[in-house]
């Protein structure tokens, strides 16, 4: 059975995603300005105040991201519940015969797949990269306790952080990625594939191959790290252009 092609529950979903995603970069930054301490040359994620920001940001992010999709995937089921389970079938053949080219691009069981699949990666997924990142932090902070009894300096310790910092983000992207290109098989849209791929090999080059860049902006000196960058902008301009490409491409998605 197809639903209204104009309820666009899976590119709604997507669009209030990097919405969210934005929201909560923006609140990091601001308790990041707030808590930073310019002469300490130690990584963010070992300030106490920071950490607990991260903390309230992340719990608050997977709550609105369970309602988004949550309160989509019901929304859906309403409207496919106004048809019997068993004549949904039919229903689909007489909607194929009666409205041709305007049909929706996929039927609504299609739609809720594909809602599952990105409700998964951005909630269950991200609950992972939350705890991830935490456990990450306990290495850095392990880090830094075994550099201060070394005597090393802490330029050396700096380096090993920016060399490592793309395994915080590696797990959630690779998700993020994966939905992308298992949307692109399930609608068998080459550009999605291809597009998908080549951000992968972008984030792989950056890992393995980009260190730490600083720039001033403002008086204010900001560390950029590349798999972090890309990173943030697949969860947020990515999802919002992947929804704009569904909405504008597929006929009710």
């Amino acid at each position: 059975m197809y639903v209204n092609k104009k309820a666009h529950y899976l590119s709604n979903s997507l669009f209030w995603a990097a919405g969210i995603h934005c929201l909560a970069n923006a609140a990091l930054f601001i308790v990041r300005r707030i808590a930073k301490n310019e002469i300490s040359i130690q990584p963010d994620m070992v300030n106490s105040t920071i950490l607990a920001g991260q903390i309230a940001v992340a719990a608050i992010q997977v709550i609105l991201m369970a309602f988004v999709f949550i309160g989509a995937f019901d929304k859906l089921k309403s409207a496919l519940s106004v048809v019997e389970e068993s004549d949904r079938l039919k229903m689909a053949v007489l909607q194929q015969e009666t409205m041709g080219n305007k049909i929706p691009a996929l039927t609504g069981e299609s739609i809720g797949k594909l809602l599952e699949l990105w409700g998964a990666i951005l909630i269950a997924v991200r609950m992972v990269y939350d705890i991830c990142s935490l456990v990450y932090r306990r290495f850095i902070t392990d880090l830094i306790d075994y550099s201060t009894s070394a005597s090393s300096s802490g330029e050396d310790f700096v380096a090993i952080y920016n060399n490592t910092h793309g395994f915080k983000y590696i797990g959630l992207l690779i998700a993020l990625l994966l939905g992308s290109l298992m949307t692109g098989i399930f609608l068998n849209d080459k550009m999605i594939k291809v597009i998908t791929l080549i951000l992968l090999t972008f984030f792989l080059l950056s890992f393995v191959l980009f260190g730490m860049h600083t720039v001033t902006v403002a008086g204010y000196s900001i560390g950029i790290v590349w798999t972090s960058v890309i990173f943030h902008l697949v969860e947020t301009v990515g999802l919002f252009i992947l929804g704009l490409y569904l909405r504008k491409k597929y006929i009710g998605l």
